[in-house]
């Protein structure tokens, strides 16, 4: 199994999404994944109103996410993200992936791993 396969099962990113890139810096100690959409996520993407279909998807600009680290080494997602509309609405919105969580900028797993931490230690080690 590749790192990027690996990577998509561990994402739990099903057909709408595909790692096409994944490399280690030493140096830094980070691991840089690459997502994009498939051709498929136009098929199971829905409007947040009424869960319409999405028609009109045109990316954003390259964005990165924060999930949990890997093997203690610091790890970012980095995309681009679709915009969705739909054929009454007005202006667009962008996409949101399965993994992000309230925050744009962190994974719904690394924000319940930072909201576990902070019921036991107190918020100044946690931030940092």
């Amino acid at each position: 199994m590749t790192p990027e396969k690996l990577f998509h099962e561990l994402l739990g990113l099903g057909l709408d999404w595909e790692v096409v890139a994944s490399r280690f810096e030493r140096a830094t100690g980070l691991v840089c994944l690459a997502i994009r959409e498939t051709d498929r996520r136009g098929e199971s993407a829905r409007r947040p109103q009424d869960g319409g279909r999405v028609f009109g998807d045109d990316p954003t600009e390259a964005l990165t996410g924060r999930p949990l680290n890997v093997f203690q080494h610091r790890c970012e997602i980095t995309g681009r993200w679709p915009r969705g509309k739909g054929r009454q609405c007005g202006p667009g919105w962008r996409v949101r992936p399965p993994w992000e969580g309230l925050r744009p900028h962190f994974t719904k797993e690394f924000e319940a791993f930072a909201l576990l931490r902070m019921r036991e230690l107190p918020l100044s080690p946690v931030a940092e």
